[in-house]
């Protein structure tokens, strides 16, 4: 059990606030369906914690929190399986002396330490004694007047259904009660034009791209969404190149070279993911669904369901102009790579 799990939940099924209540009651008259009211829906579903999405267009997903005491930032993304923090702007992470190495993209490794927060207050919930893995390179981010100082991941992320909808800027975990009169809330709360997909323990879905099945990742810590290399043969009848430039990606200081192209007959849990756009990458060994894919959609994964749900709204007001924040920082830019022929390749 991690110190999540043992310090979190628990606060969890304190009382709301009147204006966490409003706050739900507006969220779920503004997502079910004709047949399931505002009024029952309150009876079987509550957030118990609700957060403002910080930041802006082109940003990860980013939400307040205090850390021992000073104001932070912290990224969401499931695609990490721990909380990954960063020495920022006033606010160190004490060395365990617990080294440690971090794989990116399953090649690149970064130095890290084991180290512990004594407080982390997520809304009005306070967690003690939070075991987090720092890594070596400071954060120079700050958002909204708060230093960008890690990433909440899988061990945060698990315990509650997850809320995540960049267009209303709302971040939320949500209580599903197992009432017999509030069975099927989840499937329904996304209202009738929703979609669902099985999710498994690693939180990974599958997709099907034309005749083919893939399984992908959960990561809008990405700027792109991203395919390995080697699954262009087999698309390559989906699949229309974009440029003809190699394109590279620096994730802080570890580069990948890849190959954008537009996926066509793109399908999950039923729906189709219409013009979305992938970089596929040398250095990736599983597909990842990046920021591109959250950014239109509200999103609630359920890990005990083992399902993920996701709408498109007819209208998404425009967005706040964003900084590109991610925590692994991404640069991009396109270049020719020429073999020993001098040929384009």
């Amino acid at each position: 059990m991690t110190a999540l799990d043992r310090n979190l939940w628990p606060g969890l099924c304190r009382r709301l606030t009147l204006m966490k209540w409003l706050a739900l009651c507006v969220m779920v008259g503004a997502l079910s369906s004709g047949s399931l009211q505002a009024e029952d829906s309150s009876d079987c579903v509550t957030a118990p914690i609700l957060l403002p999405l910080l930041g802006g267009e082109g940003d990860a997903p980013l939400i307040p929190v205090t850390i021992n005491g000073k104001r932070a930032a912290m990224y969401v993304s499931p695609s990490f399986d721990s909380i990954y923090v960063r020495n920022a702007q006033g606010i160190t992470f004490a060395d365990r002396d617990e080294p440690t190495t971090v794989i990116i993209n399953g090649t690149y490794k970064e130095q890290a330490s084991r180290s512990r927060i004594d407080e982390l207050v997520l809304d009005e919930t306070p967690l003690k004694n939070v075991d987090v893995i720092r890594l070596d390179t400071p954060s120079a981010q700050v958002v909204d007047g708060r230093p960008v100082v890690g990433v909440l991941g899988r061990t945060a992320l698990s315990s509650r259904a997850v809320l995540v909808d960049i267009p209303e800027r709302q971040f939320a975990y949500l209580d599903f009660s197992d009432k017999e009169a509030c069975k099927g809330t989840i499937d329904k709360f996304l209202g009738k034009e929703s979609h669902s997909a099985e999710m498994e323990d690693d939180f990974t879905v599958h997709i099907r791209i034309g005749t083919r099945k893939k399984r992908v990742s959960l990561d809008p810590d990405l700027t792109y969404t991203t395919f390995p290399s080697f699954w262009m043969s087999s698309l390559k009848d989906n699949l229309q190149v974009l440029d003809s430039q190699k394109k590279f990606t620096h994730y802080d200081s570890f580069m990948s070279v890849g190959q954008a192209a537009q996926v066509r007959d793109l399908f999950m849990g039923g729906a189709p993911i219409r013009d979305e756009k992938v970089l596929f990458q040398d250095e990736v060994e599983i597909g990842s669904l990046g920021l591109p894919f959250f950014a239109d959609k509200i999103i609630i994964w359920s890990l005990g369901r083992n399902r993920l749900y996701f709408v498109q709204p007819a209208h998404i007001k425009p967005m706040p102009k964003g900084q590109s924040l991610h925590f692994f920082a991404t640069h991009s830019g396109s270049v020719a790579v020429r073999d020993g022929h001098g040929n384009v390749r």
